[in-house]
């Protein structure tokens, strides 16, 4: 790899990665509680602003789904979050707490990777594949705390992400889950 500065390093293989670390400090003097974005109330209002909304990349909400904190930097999730606002100020008598199954994807190259629900394991936590993982198609089931499905990646296996996002929104039991995709996975099937 060839440098600015002229310099050449010889690698076998090269990883890049490239984030974002997010920065809330500029809200620092508008008065909301902020930390590691601004804290809100399951309907997404600011803690101690209850007149303030916050929705996309900024926005660090009571999940009730997970009954805890939770930020998500996916355009997605701010478009889903935006909808949830319109509906909490515009029809305040009939407020809607927010707590999805998210979704996130990304393509890299060959691949298409998707991801539902929570892949974070915590302590305890488990990954099982389901399928085979050195093949172009399968998934990783993640188990926050050893027993509970938390979340699905799936890599080019539309059916399995359709079914995993289906058993996320419904609580479907992880040993069904499981089973489920493990006969999808088959070769006939």
């Amino acid at each position: 790899m060839g440098l600015t500065n002229g310099h050449v390093l010889a690698a076998d293989y090269l990883v890049f990665g490239i984030g974002a670390v997010p920065n809330d400090q500029w809200l620092a003097s508008s008065g909301l509680r902020t930390a590691n974005g601004v804290v809100c109330d399951e309907y997404l209002r600011a803690v101690e602003a209850s007149n303030v909304f916050a929705v996309g990349d900024v926005c660090r909400w009571l999940n009730p789904r997970y009954g805890r904190a939770t930020r998500v930097e996916h355009w997605t999730n701010a478009v889903d979050q935006a909808a949830a606002v319109a509906h909490n100020i515009s029809q305040p008598s009939d407020l809607i707490a927010y707590g999805p199954v998210e979704y996130v994807w990304s393509d890299q190259y060959d691949w298409k990777i998707r991801i539902v629900g929570d892949t974070s394991l915590g302590d305890g936590g488990r990954v099982e594949v389901i399928g085979d993982d050195h093949a172009d198609r399968f998934a990783a089931l993640y188990r926050p705390n050893g027993h509970a499905l938390g979340g699905i990646v799936t890599v080019n296996w539309p059916r399995a992400l359709i079914m995993g996002r289906k058993a996320l929104t419904e609580r479907t039991p992880y040993r069904v889950v499981k089973d489920t995709l493990g006969q999808l996975a088959e070769p006939n099937a």
